[in-house]
């Protein structure tokens, strides 16, 4: 108009802009301007390139609309608790295709005259947290595992140790009578039978703690721990069994986590097999290559109907 004037902006003025406008655009995390009206929900008013990817969003869309549209839980008391200082915290929010979204937030209040601005800075952290909700998970797993593990060696040695008591009682009761009544022959051979008796109990009782835990593994390896695995199984079911396994070198096979997670599969696979398949054959191979181990264990037993 005439008789007013306005200083021209400085050439550093108007490049500081380009910058601040150069980083806005160009920012890998989503960036959200924010109007923070006084007793209002806060206004979007501007969002980069990657808070619209992020959000599933066009600018035309959020500009001018509540923070809410995005399903934040960022209302305004969250921001204003900033009183001008800079806080972090994650928000749950959802896309504009509904799926769940999960944000590492930084915000930071500004005021400009008598306006107040949040700068809120989002950083994707969803597939983070499924990754920490699944390791809960896995946990929770473990832990049911372990205490099944547990309740199934208990259960092994008080059988083991129940019958032990058992026969050696009745052993030594029938050995006392034939010391009482001099009967040396019978004694003698009363003492023998006991003895036999007390090492079947006792590799009985050794069999329940190696099938708890394989003490060779770490000593000869995977392989070996297996091949013993299926020796004691061919023996007690009497199914035939024709196994392949190859392994890496036996250091890295028996440090591996990997190693006591196959043979547990292994183990109860086995199980399965003696208890309800009925087989008279089973294959059994392990195998690695390309990253991956690979168990396999088929039998030639009755099976069951998935339906």
């Amino acid at each position: 108009r005439a008789g007013t004037s306005a200083r021209a902006p400085r050439p550093s003025e108007a490049a500081g802009d380009d910058l601040y406008r150069l980083i806005f655009e160009q920012a890998r995390d989503s960036i959200l301007l924010l109007e923070l009206p006084p007793g209002r929900t806060p206004l979007i008013r501007d969002a980069n390139p990657a808070a619209l990817a992020l959000h599933g969003y066009s600018r035309a869309e959020l500009a001018g609309k509540p923070v809410t549209v995005l399903g934040a839980s960022l209302g305004r008391g969250r921001l204003a608790s900033l009183n001008g200082g800079t806080g972090g915290f994650e928000v749950r929010q959802r896309r504009r295709d509904g799926s769940p979204l999960a944000t590492e937030v930084t915000a930071r209040n500004v005021r400009l005259g008598d306006a107040v601005y949040g700068i809120v800075v989002e950083r994707d952290v969803t597939s983070r947290l499924r990754q920490q909700e699944e390791g809960r998970r896995v946990s929770a797993r473990i832990m049911l595992a372990r205490e099944e593990e547990k309740k199934r060696l208990a259960a092994s040695l008080h059988d083991a140790i129940g019958a032990m008591q058992v026969g050696l009682s009745s052993a030594l009761l029938l050995l006392e009578e034939d010391l009482r009544l001099g009967r040396k022959r019978a004694g003698l051979a009363r003492v023998a039978e006991t003895r036999r008796m007390l090492k079947t109990m006792t590799a009985g009782l050794k069999g329940a703690c190696v099938e708890s835990w394989p003490p060779g593994m770490a000593v000869s390896g995977l392989g070996a721990a297996l091949k013993d695995l299926l020796s004691a199984f061919a023996r007690r079911s009497g199914i035939a069994v024709r196994a392949s396994v190859r392994l890496p070198e036996r250091g890295r096979a028996a440090r591996s986590p990997l190693g006591i997670v196959l043979y547990r599969l292994a183990q109860e696979a086995l199980r399965n097999a003696e208890k309800h398949s009925g087989a008279g054959r089973l294959e059994f191979s392990v195998a690695c290559g390309g990253g991956w181990m690979t168990l396999t264990v088929r039998d030639d037993g009755r099976g069951f109907d998935p339906a």
